[in-house]
């Protein structure tokens, strides 16, 4: 980062973010860089439950841009980019996996639970600080599948299976 960029990014941070909670999305990352004196704000937002539109992304851009213009935030001209994460990202984070409630998933673990390193289920509920996945693997049956408990701490990395 320049000098001074912390300073002016937890400040943008701070509008864009409290502009987008208003309006009942969810801030996921915002980077800010500059580049042979073009400075360029990006910021990835997605709706509690996931699944954010094109159009919402267009439409926040718009908003956003005239805050920052209207509150002089990033001080010169700017190129701002409004964008979903979209569904390949990373879950790293306890609201990534409320995201993807309901959906199947793949995580590798740190330490092994029922004596596997990797996992794939449906993720049935985020509970404190544990997620709950159903791993597909029946009983009985006919009967639900499985449930597995994984602390959140002990997952190295997750991604949604995109099928």
């Amino acid at each position: 980062m320049y000098n001074g960029a912390q300073e002016l990014l937890d400040k943008t941070k701070q509008v864009v973010q409290d502009y987008i909670e208003d309006l009942g999305y969810e801030l996921v990352d915002l980077s800010l860089s500059k580049t042979r004196g073009n400075m360029t704000l990006k910021v990835l937002t997605d709706k509690p439950r996931g699944g954010i539109s094109l159009k919402e992304c267009a439409d926040l851009n718009q908003g956003l841009s005239a805050i920052l213009d209207r509150e002089n935030t990033l001080g010169e001209s700017y190129v701002l980019e409004v964008s979903s994460p979209g569904i390949d990202r990373p879950l790293t984070l306890r609201n990534d996996f409320l995201r993807a409630q309901a959906r199947q998933i793949r995580a590798v673990l740190s330490e092994p639970i029922e004596g596997k390193y990797e996992i794939t289920g449906v993720i049935t509920k985020v509970e404190d600080d544990h997620l709950f996945l159903d791993s597909g693997e029946k009983i009985i049956d006919g009967e639900r599948g499985r449930t597995i408990r994984i602390p959140l701490n002990k997952i190295k990395k997750a991604k949604q299976v995109i099928k």
